[in-house]
């Protein structure tokens, strides 16, 4: 019985991984573009703009912790429902060669 290994399905990891790198560029991109405004105007940043930054990354922060945490929840949740159908299947062959 316990030879039985059930496969789990990684397209969750892949799917967030691909999230993260597209919020990276689109971040990425914005910052590039903000300081070429700054420095195309020359104009200093304003401080409530300074913080308005801080206040939206720590949102975002805040946002990527939940969703690694979901994530991982449902990681955990698929893996124990695979290991739950394979004890069940392991179950219910045993029972017929029992019956045989």
């Amino acid at each position: 019985m316990s030879g039985h290994k059930c496969s789990y399905p990684w397209d969750l990891q892949d799917r967030y991984t691909q999230d993260k790198s597209v919020v990276n560029k689109m971040q990425q991109k914005y910052w590039e573009t903000k300081q070429a405004f700054i420095k195309a105007t020359g104009k200093k940043e304003d401080e409530h703009v300074v913080a308005s930054d801080a206040d939206l990354d720590a949102k975002l922060e805040l946002f990527h912790s939940i969703q690694r945490t979901c994530l991982d929840l449902s990681k955990a949740i698929v893996l124990y429902q695979k290991r739950i159908c394979c004890k069940i299947f392991w179950l219910n062959i045993s029972f017929h060669m029992l019956r045989k």
